[in-house]
């Protein structure tokens, strides 16, 4: 890892840690729960070889950035004021942006409110869905049953234990569950009151053919250092984000827009999320793979993304 160059910026009143590599045109990319910076180890390799600067961030809340105390600071604005903030503070005028799961909340809502300075998005694993009538929670209650994963991390606390009982134990089964190494996914992830979420999940019988187990010490130290909350307050301003974004209702992307997801991602088994897909201006779906695309088929990913910002104009001269 000694081509990645670590940074720490204070912006909008918080520590951000970012990883960077390479120099050109710049991409920054905006990871998921549980991850930090760290789950796009490929796409940097990758796109400081093809002549980019790509930028990972760890989220707030995540890896060696600041963990504030209040839910609020959670929202999509706080994280998306965190991207501009680096963009400001590194003194880029235009990027790509790439987020993963949860951190396709982040670059959606930077391409809606920036398309100044973001000149085009790619989602993986959740599609853009404009807002409707309902926020994400309300929408899902009316659909899944009441022991649903988002559901169990709305309450403080409760799945922070769960999770940091054992953090490499509940990582290790949350990306198994969810790749497409499990014969049995996609699963919707079901808490119970007895057991709560992590051991409902099935467990891998040998190592993870997309993360080896000296990358998930990586994972381990991080969690262990922060805990959890970080990232399962991002689940519990759903309904926050929902009305913070009322200008931008219905509203459709406004820059050149990708996705990339797995035909056994359980995300888009999601009510509505196939038809998501589809709304978009470029999609592909990988046969086969899971949640973590990035990580388990990484050239096919880079490949697309490469594409993608050659088709956007942002590329080395």
């Amino acid at each position: 890892m000694s081509q990645f160059r670590h940074g720490t910026l204070d912006v909008n009143r918080i520590r951000l840690h970012y990883v960077e590599a390479g120099a050109g045109p710049a991409i920054v990319f905006c990871h998921g729960f549980p991850e930090f910076w760290y789950s796009w180890r490929h796409q940097l390799r990758f796109f400081a070889d093809a002549g980019f600067r790509a930028i990972a961030l760890d989220m707030r809340g995540h890896g060696e950035s600041g963990v504030p105390d209040d839910i609020a600071d959670y929202d999509v604005l706080h994280t998306v004021g965190d991207v501009i903030g680096l963009l400001d503070s590194l003194q880029i005028k235009h990027a790509i942006i790439v987020g993963h799961d949860a951190g396709t909340t982040t670059a959606y809502h930077a391409a809606l409110m920036r398309p100044d300075r973001i000149v085009g998005v790619a989602g993986l694993s959740v599609p853009f869905m404009p807002r409707g009538h309902l926020s994400m929670i309300e929408a899902l209650e009316n659909e899944v049953p009441p022991e649903f994963y988002m559901f169990y991390f709305q309450a403080p606390g409760v799945a922070e234990a769960d999770l940091e009982k054992n953090p490499r134990h509940s990582l290790r089964r949350l990306f198994y569950a969810n790749s497409g190494m499990n014969p049995g996914s996609p699963i919707m992830m079901m808490a119970s009151k007895e057991r709560g979420l992590i051991d409902t999940l099935p467990a891998a019988s040998e190592s993870l053919d997309f993360l080896a187990d000296e990358e998930m010490d990586f994972y381990e130290a991080a969690f262990t250092r922060t805990g959890f909350r970080g990232g399962l307050n991002g689940y519990r301003v759903f309904h926050r984000n929902w009305e913070l974004t009322s200008p931008w209702n219905g509203m459709a992307l406004p820059v050149p827009n990708l996705f990339i997801g797995g035909s056994v991602d359980t995300v888009l088994q999601f009510p509505g999320f196939r038809d998501a897909t589809e709304a978009m201006e470029e999609f592909h779906i990988l046969e086969g793979a899971g949640h973590w695309i990035q990580s388990e088929r990484a050239p096919e990913v880079n490949d697309i993304l490469l594409r993608f910002c050659v088709r956007v104009g942002n590329r080395p001269a």
